[in-house]
Formats: structure tokens, C-alpha cells, sequence
């Protein structure tokens, strides 16, 4: 229970520090450090749940894998985008996008815990 409390509590910091990156022109350095200090803490207890999650919907793992995996990437190329003042729109939507995919995903893996 614990890995799912930490990996959740991580992901929805982790979501806020990206946005504050995306919509603010301020400490953004700090906020970007302080989402790839949680993307390691999110793939160490993914691992974990991943463990307890494949004997369950191992389609659907690996389908959040990549997800996550995209989201992260978009979320880095977003950063360096925001950082060369190029960054489009679209990217900025195809990020919470993506953020909002992975969510619904490790829910659904999660059996909707904690909303059900």
C-alpha cells in the first residue's frame, strides 16, 4: 500500500512542478530538478507495482509503460522548447494529455484505488 500512496503523491507533485514549468517564467530550473528527482522515485515504485500489476492486466501494463514513458519524454522536450522560448501549444496540450492518459491508466490498474 505504501508503493501506491508514494508513486501516487509523487505523480500528483510531480504533474504540478510540470505545470508550474509550462506556466510560469520563474524558478523554473528548481521545478524542473525537482520533477526529474520525481520521475526516479515514480519508475523505482512503478517497478514495484509493476511486479504485483502483471499478473493482473499485463496488456494494460505495458501500455501505461510506454504512456508514462511518453509523458516523461514530452514533458523533458517541453522543457528544453520552454527553455529556447520555442514551445508550441500543441506540445504544451499533447503534455497534460499524456499526463492525464497515464493517470486513468494506473487507476484502472490500480482497480480505481483510492476512488472506488
Amino acid at each position: 500500500m505504501i508503493w501506491l500512496w508514494t508513486h501516487l503523491i509523487t505523480w500528483m507533485v510531480m504533474a504540478i512542478m510540470i505545470l508550474l514549468v509550462l506556466f510560469t517564467n520563474s524558478h523554473t530550473k528548481i521545478y524542473e530538478m525537482i520533477t526529474r528527482v520525481g520521475y526516479l522515485v515514480i519508475i523505482a515504485t512503478g517497478i514495484k507495482l509493476a511486479i504485483k500489476a502483471w499478473s493482473v492486466e499485463p496488456m494494460l501494463l505495458i501500455v501505461k509503460i510506454i504512456v508514462a514513458l511518453a509523458f516523461i519524454a514530452l514533458a523533458e522536450i517541453a522543457f528544453a522548447r520552454k527553455a529556447q522560448k520555442t514551445i508550441s501549444k500543441s506540445l504544451i496540450w499533447a503534455v497534460i494529455v499524456f499526463c492525464i492518459v497515464t493517470a486513468l491508466i494506473g487507476f484502472a490498474l490500480a482497480g480505481w484505488y483510492p476512488f472506488a
